[in-house]
């Protein structure tokens, strides 16, 4: 197993300024060190305390901050406002992976420092497989019109399990896992096309720890993979870790009152 998956050595120290330049956050997800991310839905969690919650992660040395949803409605009304009070707030990148609409591409939040734009390869709908991701390029404006254009990480995005919520939405057909073979097709789309970053999930169960193991093994070095659902406990970070992954997503797990505690042991050794 390759246990040295990035090629850029990680300062422990959090360097990333709070304005970040184009390639920025890819270079400082190669660079620091393996772990949990946290992630939060906007249009479950108050602004208040995703605020909150940003302070803690960023002086816990969290890498950056996913903002995702599956769901939304009025996004710019609701969601500038929200990454600029966490920008005010915390030094963390701040990422947005929600599902792209139809006519519009990807949502995009004023402030944003990148947004994943996932390609389904598992979707019966060409349109979430590619069409998206060149629907939202075409969209933006250029670089010396918008300076707070986000950074674009090229994204394979692979469901696991039951998940006719996301099938419903988005057409995807959960992967095989019984043999290699689908597997090993979208490892070699991810390499063949220079995918940023991979990014595994389950909705109602778990990514096989095996699964996230041949990701590892056969992507290239500097491709980030990413795992997560259904992450509630430091072991379970702790094993996908072990299996390869770079980081582990976790969501769930801090809707609740205490979540400083859990937060706190999720982080583990994080920095």
């Amino acid at each position: 197993m390759n246990t040295t998956p990035h090629p850029v050595p990680h300062d422990p120290v959090r360097t990333a300024p709070p304005l970040l330049g184009p390639g920025d956050v890819l270079t400082r997800l190669r660079g620091h060190a393996r772990g949990p991310v946290h992630i939060i839905d906007p249009f479950k969690v108050p602004q208040e305390e995703a605020v909150e919650k940003a302070k803690v992660l960023d002086d816990l040395g969290f890498p950056a901050l996913i903002l995702a949803s599956t769901d939304y409605e009025s996004f710019e009304t609701r969601m500038d406002p929200y990454v600029a009070a966490i920008k005010e707030a915390s030094s963390l990148p701040v990422l947005l992976h929600f599902p792209p609409r139809k006519g519009l591409g990807f949502p995009l939040a004023r402030g944003a420092d990148a947004v994943l734009l996932p390609a389904l390869l598992g979707s019966r709908d060409d349109y979430y497989v590619w069409k998206s991701c060149l629907e939202t390029v075409a969209a933006l404006p250029g670089r010396a019109e918008r300076a707070d254009w986000p950074e674009l990480l090229l994204t394979v995005a692979l469901t696991f399990g039951e998940d006719r919520r996301t099938g419903d939405l988005l057409g995807t057909v959960p992967v095989a896992t019984a043999g290699t073979e689908q597997i090993d097709r979208h490892i070699a789309v991810t390499r063949s096309f220079g995918f940023h970053l991979v990014y595994l999930y389950s909705r109602h169960a778990r990514v096989p720890a095996e699964v996230v193991r041949r990701f590892r093994d056969r992507l290239d070095p500097g491709q980030i993979l990413f795992v997560s659902g259904n992450v509630r406990r430091r072991e379970q970070v702790d094993a996908y870790l072990e299996a390869g992954a770079d980081y582990v997503g976790f969501a769930g797990a801090l809707e609740h009152l205490d979540w400083r505690t859990t937060l706190t042991e999720m982080a583990g050794g994080t920095r």
